[in-house]
């Protein structure tokens, strides 16, 4: 039986991001990922690392984490990050005003990340900088923002983490942990592969995200802890729209009173997010009609064709917040918490674009408590795409990105928005990627995603099916559905011995689409015949 130091339960961005850190100090790591890696609370993300201007007012330290790891970011995954203007806008000039004082503060944090200060527009500018698209009475409020793959960044940490020695398993789930002379018993199964596997671990991880008290619930044996509330887990849901709609990002206020945000990423622009209380099952979130209105109804105050971009899918997924009583969901604090359970440590809340310096605390915590004095070094470290940066580099992170594109342009003779787009994903190893497996067959037509990319992910990225594949791709998680594209990637995934998983990825595109089938319904109906095809 193999014996690891430490033994982490997700593979959510916390996991991930420990599990890099503590190889890096020298630890033997086990990760145990019941799904794939960033595929629930990450993937159902914003999809921007932000400062978190919002919370300077209750929760500032969250605030100064989150700019500061922004920073971070664009020195060591800098071809990831893609710069958007971010603007804040509203009916009411009074209120511009308050904005233009609030954003001041901002801006002392808007240092830390490389952003640039914010400055107040007017209604016809903001009209001007969005194409007419946005009409915004009283003006807004222009400052700057980072986008970002979040189910990548996943990735990218769950490889470096191997690359540094750590066991990272996908798709294998942790069915129990039992205490055994001063130490921890750990089963967990594959179902994929109908495969089991058994270590032995001085610590446990429980990094599980809005997962963490069934884990406790269901597979930690011995504990006296089951009924104790460690979260209170609040369910958020995006609509998915095709194309890149805008070159800003849009903030406004919805009818409630909160403050929404329409994101333009890569390929798609996403619309949310709500924040409701969640206790039902995190296996089991459905996303309600009229969570999907509540959206569009205080979108289109501002942006008034919202209806009229047909909407291809959602997402959805729950923040694994910690506990608290009578405070209203979306003033619940984003700071992260540890609870240490005799050697089984929980990890509770945090935020993506603070994902870092949690891991760097909860390594921290765990180098005191085996006696071992280590040091973080994840700050300084490029992860696996950025491998040619050095001390030299100074953060400008687009300069970089432009600079890699240029060269897998001219060596590879690529169109420049192919060479754009594989920048994007794989950063200067997508010239290892098209040495190896070249571009191969156009795959996917909606997301530009050729053979090659679907080879690489499967033997350099952990893919084991369809769903993976989209995840690390973006094939089949286009426009489309996968109508166009799923069985060219399920034969590569068969010919490669692995188990596409295809009814479960149908499935989930089908729960996916179903709440905006009535604002799209040819390809509901296009999606439903697909179905009865491939099932």
């Amino acid at each position: 039986m193999s014996r690891y130091d430490v033994a982490i339960i997700g593979g959510g961005i916390n996991g991930v991001g420990i599990a890099r850190d503590l190889s890096i100090r020298g630890f033997k790591v086990i990760l145990f990922e019941k799904e794939d890696f960033g595929w629930a609370t990450t993937w159902s993300s914003s999809c921007m690392v932000h400062g978190g201007a919002r919370y300077i007012i209750h929760d500032i330290g969250v605030t100064y984490k989150s700019s500061r790891d922004a920073g971070i970011l664009t020195k060591i995954v800098p071809y990831m990050l893609s710069r958007r203007p971010f603007i804040v806008v509203t009916s009411s000039k009074f209120m511009a005003t308050l904005f233009d004082i609030y954003m001041s503060v901002y801006d002392l944090f808007s240092r830390m990340r490389g952003a640039v200060r914010h400055m107040r527009l007017t209604q016809d500018e903001v009209s001007y900088m969005t194409a007419g698209e946005v009409l915004a009475k009283g003006g807004g409020v222009l400052t700057e923002e980072y986008t970002v793959d979040p189910q990548r960044l996943a990735l990218v940490n769950a490889i470096s983490a191997q690359e540094f020695g750590a066991k990272v398993l996908n798709h294998t789930e942790v069915i129990r942990v039992e205490r055994k002379d001063g130490s921890f018993l750990i089963s967990a199964k594959n179902p994929l592969y109908n495969s089991e596997i058994k270590v032995e671990s001085k610590l446990v991880i429980n990094a599980a995200g809005p997962w963490i008290d069934k884990v406790i619930s269901n597979s930690i044996v011995g504990t006296d802890q089951k009924k104790k509330k460690r979260l209170r887990p609040t369910k958020g849901i995006h609509i998915v729209f095709p194309g890149k709609i805008l070159n800003s990002v849009i903030s406004f206020q919805a009818i409630d009173g909160r403050y929404l945000l329409f994101v333009p990423l890569e390929d798609r622009t996403i619309l949310g997010t709500t924040d409701d209380d969640f206790f039902g099952d995190p296996d089991d979130i459905e996303i309600l009609r009229d969570e999907v209105e509540y959206l569009l109804h205080s979108a289109e105050k501002f942006i008034k064709n919202i209806r009229s971009f047909k909407p291809y899918s959602t997402k959805v997924g729950l923040r694994p917040t910690p506990y608290v009583y009578g405070v209203n969901e979306d003033k619940i604090t984003r700071e992260f918490e540890i609870e240490d359970e005799d050697g089984i440590i929980h990890v509770l809340g945090g935020k993506l674009a603070s994902f870092r310096l949690l891991s760097e605390i909860v390594s921290d915590f765990v180098s005191q408590k085996l006696g071992i004095k280590t040091q973080c070094k994840t700050h300084i470290l490029p992860l696996p795409g950025a491998d040619d940066i050095d001390e030299r580099f100074d953060g400008d992170f687009e300069a970089y990105s432009e600079n890699i594109k240029k060269k897998i342009k001219d060596e590879f003779s690529l169109d420049d928005q192919i060479a754009y787009l594989l920048t994007k994903k794989y950063g200067i190893r997508a010239r290892e990627l098209l040495k190896t497996f070249g571009l191969g067959e156009l795959i996917c037509y909606c997301s530009k995603v050729f053979e090659g990319e679907i080879k690489w992910a499967i033997k350099r990225e952990f893919a084991e099916t369809i769903d993976d594949i989209s995840r690390r791709t973006w094939a089949c998680d286009g426009f489309c559905n996968g109508i166009l594209c799923m069985r060219k990637v399920q034969k590569i995934l068969e010919a490669e011995g692995k188990n596409p998983d295809h009814k479960n990825f149908v499935l989930r595109r089908e729960k996916l689409l179903y709440p905006v089938k009535k604002y799209n319904e040819e390809l509901w109906n296009e999606f439903e015949n697909f179905k009865k095809k491939v099932l």
